[in-house]
């Protein structure tokens, strides 16, 4: 038998590089891909977090004005108490501003009621319906259930919420985390009987 009959044809060297090159640039897409959804999965995990944080502050601090609410709701000063005590909770946002606080009348269901207070920090441009309050001033946006009007005596005593309403603005502004988004958090507890101060 002749040897050269077996023998495969030669191939030049480009022929077999060819396969090896797709191969690499099929792995450099795959690459970018891969990377390009760990991105997204890194940064949408930092957004959620940051809001969540902030989200827990918040949510602490309606906790903080409803207590304080429930025990001081009928005092004369209580519209300066619970704005004051929501706001201190809130020192620690970084990426969320308050945009208002309600002190609402509830019941059981924890519905709002259509008896509230609603307030948000003053602008140097608001003139009327100021609270001052130990230096930070409130602009009163509206006033159905002032502290006389409320109930903490008997047993048919007053259910009182408050409601936080708060902007989120996103960090990095990628893709759909951009701009700001605003949410509200509420609370509502049973009032107390009356407490001197």
């Amino acid at each position: 038998m002749d040897r050269q009959s077996h023998r495969q044809p030669r191939t030049t060297g480009t022929e077999r590089m060819r396969p090896r090159m797709r191969e690499q640039g099929a792995a450099v897409i795959e690459v970018a891909m891969t990377l390009s959804l760990l991105l997204v999965i890194a940064i949408g995990a930092f957004e959620y977090g940051m809001a969540f944080r902030d989200w827990i502050a918040v949510n602490q601090s309606t906790r903080e004005g409803v207590r304080l609410a429930a025990n001081s709701g009928d005092h004369a000063n209580a519209d300066c108490l619970i704005p004051e005590a929501t706001a201190g909770a809130l020192q620690s946002l970084r990426n969320s501003t308050p945009l208002e606080v309600w002190i609402y009348e509830s019941n059981t269901s924890g519905a709002v009621g259509s008896r509230r207070q609603r307030y948000r920090p003053a602008t140097p441009e608001d003139t009327t319906n100021l609270l001052n309050c130990n230096g930070v001033t409130w602009k009163r946006l509206q006033s159905s259930w002032p502290p006389s009007a409320r109930d903490n005596e008997g047993s048919d005593r007053d259910w009182i919420g408050v409601r936080v309403i708060f902007e989120h603005t996103w960090i990095t502004n990628f893709l759909w985390w951009n701009g700001t988004t605003t949410w509200t958090d509420d609370a509502v507890m049973h009032m107390e009987p009356a407490v001197d101060f």
